[in-house]
């Protein structure tokens, strides 16, 4: 079920009377995506004021909202100079990546490939994905792919090492969007998601579905590597600028 939009169906308590979601919940939901999708810039002061002029907001689901994105790593506080959108440099993207990395091959070597409903679970969010990239939904497609992987560190049956595994989905999925969007503008319109990311996943699936945890291990540990090279590859081309990436609203 959506969550519905803001506006006069929800009461003075901030609860949609339609769904029963919070109106914080809504919030956090809509910042989050502007800022993953880069609306909200890297760096960007957030005022309340400007959030709710600029996009309708109300100002208590506003303030929980940006303390929630704070504690996911979205949102910094900067001393006296306010809250701003936490940067994306490249420096900080290659040492989130390297953590990805070895938080997937943590994930692949201690899931339960037994946990109940698991292949199936993924089987679902993988057909959401293929929906999600053939209408080239970016923003969809980071938010499905970290799905996809979650559940996988769901089968861990630990909780925190499914909140790490989650909020680093979570902070790459800007990078990925990034990626992504100028993938997108390519001119021979060829895109790693179109093919190996898919196959990956069908991969991996059919490895749990194997109890094959050794071909597991190597296939995610693989596969978590293609974003990381995918992104190097493009720091390395010859028609990337570093200006092009700090200014990261007009891509």
């Amino acid at each position: 079920m959506n969550r519905p939009a803001f506006g006069p169906e929800a009461d003075k308590t901030g609860i949609d009377k339609a769904g029963g979601f919070s109106l914080t919940d809504a919030a956090t939901d809509f910042l989050r995506d502007r800022i993953l999708d880069l609306t909200l810039e890297p760096g960007e002061r957030l005022e309340e004021k400007m959030l709710r002029a600029r996009f309708g907001l109300s100002r208590t689901p506003v303030r929980e909202a940006i303390n929630r994105l704070i504690s996911e790593g979205l949102v910094r506080i900067r001393g006296n100079r306010g809250v701003h959108v936490s940067p994306m440099d490249i420096e900080g993207i290659l040492s989130l990546l390297d953590a990805y990395v070895l938080c997937e091959r943590m994930v692949a070597s201690v899931c339960k490939l037994d946990n109940p409903g698991l292949e199936d679970d993924l089987k679902e969010i993988q057909r959401s994905l293929v929906g999600a990239a053939e209408q080239m939904d970016l923003l969809k497609i980071t938010e499905v792919n970290a799905k996809f992987h979650g559940r996988i560190a769901e089968g861990v049956e630990n909780c925190f090492i499914q909140q790490y595994s989650a909020d680093l989905h979570n902070l790459a999925r800007r990078a990925s969007f990034f990626v992504y969007r100028r993938e997108a503008k390519r001119r021979d319109g060829t895109s790693v998601l179109g093919d190996r990311v898919l196959s990956d996943h069908e991969k991996i699936i059919d490895h749990i579905a194997n109890d094959d945890r050794n071909r597991l291990v190597a296939a995610i540990t693989e596969h978590a590597l293609l974003f990381r090279e995918q992104f190097e590859a493009m720091l390395k081309g010859p028609d990337f600028t570093a200006v092009e990436f700090l200014s990261i609203r007009n891509g």
